[in-house]
């Protein structure tokens, strides 16, 4: 109970003091509140005013965001970042040579007719700083460029005294960064090369084509296809012809060493004979009057003996048949021979012709397919230069499009709001001015107060005389 009644004297008593201190000194209080207060407030009222202008842009995704590569095979590169884009804008916009530019169109006396050639700190060391250096330090520190979050939008302000001068300058401004942007991302140079390309690939395309038709004309292409074709058939049907002669040579060497084998070899003659090619009508008569003779000996032998006159007469007519036989067989046999040689030499000489024929037919294959290799060597590179020339055609037409849209302004920069002089100044700001300096007032009077009594020595109270000097007041005496 005793530590809570102190607490609150103790409360009572420091609010105390506070009032003391302040009823003490608020005379002083009131004076430093109230000169600090109609010193701003008139400061504020004297001030010149300051005008802000601003305008926005807005920066869209355009032809400055898309590289085009002059390599045909090259692939097409896109800007896609929005941030770096908006960043590299404002700097662009921020740059010294547009100030620069901007100050002399408009003049370094209109914007700032009070503006003089003297170092900002005059000193013996410093030199003096030419007008427009200084108008552009000047522009640079009023010039605020910043682009508006989560948007394409650039804003651009500017502080004047003059609103009307404010509004000149950030119209001037951006008309000035809109040609530098359509300079800095201008592409003649493209157009110049992709035209030079254009003109190189024409004559080659031309030359490849000329060289191609000429190809044709030298070699009388017509169809290559139907020619492969049909000379593929030709070869088939040769290679067959061949085979088949080259079967019929075979047979009649063959018949050659059966008929040269009946000669050597007596047995054969009855194989030979039964052959028909080799048995004409007299050899087999002369036969079967052997046979016939033959039969009769067997007859006679059933009958008589050898000795007999009639065997003896028959032997001797089998003999004469027999060397009859001979004889036509021998004759017949020479001109079966010799048939068969002449019939051997044909098929030779004609196999030999085939050969050549079908040696001919490869070889003009083989022209035809060498022919074909080189003639769609030059239909690709004819359709290689064509597609070259077209691509540099496309690239030559976007390109002058892209020169004639640099050369009319047409940029993917839009002016969303132009400046206007500002109706309103945003300096000074008269209301909070004020505010500010009666709560400055209040705190500079208390604090004041507040500082005095702390430097000051003596006792005011009652209650400082107990408290420093542990002595009890028997009495005071008023002050008059």
């Amino acid at each position: 109970m005793n530590s809570f009644t102190n607490t609150e004297t103790e409360s009572r008593g420091n609010l105390r003091d506070f009032l003391n201190i302040i009823f003490k000194h608020k005379s002083k209080i009131i004076i430093i509140f109230l000169t600090v207060v109609l010193t701003v407030t008139i400061g504020t009222f004297l001030i010149s005013p300051t005008y802000e202008a601003f305008s926005q842009i807005l920066v869209k995704f355009g032809r400055e965001n898309i590289y085009t590569p002059t390599a045909t095979g090259s692939q097409v590169l896109f800007d896609i970042s929005k941030e770096d884009r908006i960043n590299s804008e404002v700097e662009i916009i921020k740059g010294r040579n547009l100030i620069e530019k901007v100050i002399t169109e408009l003049g370094v006396k209109n914007i700032y007719p009070d503006l003089k050639e003297k170092p900002f700190i005059s000193n013996t060391f410093s030199k003096k700083i030419p007008l427009l250096e200084k108008a552009v330090l000047i522009f640079q520190q009023k010039l605020t460029v910043e682009g508006v979050t989560k948007s394409d939008i650039i804003e651009i302000k500017f502080q004047h005294k003059d609103r009307v001068v404010a509004a000149q300058v950030v119209n001037r401004l951006i008309d000035v960064y809109l040609e530098h942007h359509i300079t800095v991302f201008k592409q003649s140079q493209n157009y110049n090369f992709f035209d030079d390309q254009v003109k190189l690939l024409e004559k080659k395309l031309k030359d490849s084509e000329e060289e191609l038709e000429a190809f044709k004309y030298q070699n009388n292409i017509s169809s290559l296809t139907e020619q492969k074709t049909v000379l593929l058939q030709q070869i088939s049907e040769m290679e067959l012809e061949l085979a088949k002669t080259r079967s019929e040579i075979s047979e009649k060497i063959g018949k050659i060493q059966a008929l040269n084998k009946y000669l050597s070899e007596p047995s054969a003659k009855i194989e030979l004979g039964q052959e028909t090619d080799f048995n004409p009508y007299s050899v087999s008569n002369i036969r079967n009057r052997v046979a016939e003779l033959k039969l009769r000996e067997g007859e006679l032998l059933s009958k008589y003996n050898e000795q007999s006159q009639l065997v003896t007469n028959v032997r001797q007519e089998i003999e004469k048949a027999n060397q009859l036989l001979d004889k036509e067989e021998r004759t017949y046999h020479d001109k079966a021979v010799k048939s068969i040689n002449d019939d051997l030499n044909a098929l030779r000489s004609k196999g030999e012709s085939q050969k050549q024929h079908l040696s001919q037919y490869q070889q003009e294959l083989n022209r035809i397919k060498s022919v074909e290799m080189r003639l769609n060597e030059l239909e690709r590179q004819a359709k290689l230069n064509e597609d070259s020339y077209q691509l540099y055609v496309q690239k030559t037409e976007e390109s002058r499009i892209s020169n004639a849209m640099d050369n009319q302004k047409i940029a993917n920069i839009s002016v969303v709001q132009p400046a206007l002089p500002p109706i309103k100044p945003v300096k000074p700001k008269t209301m909070l001015n004020i505010i500010l300096s009666i709560i400055l007032g209040g705190f500079a009077g208390v604090g004041t107060a507040f500082f005095i009594e702390y430097l000051s020595h003596t006792f005011s109270t009652r209650e400082d005389v107990e408290k420093h000097l542990g002595l009890p007041v028997v009495g005071s005496i008023p002050d008059k």
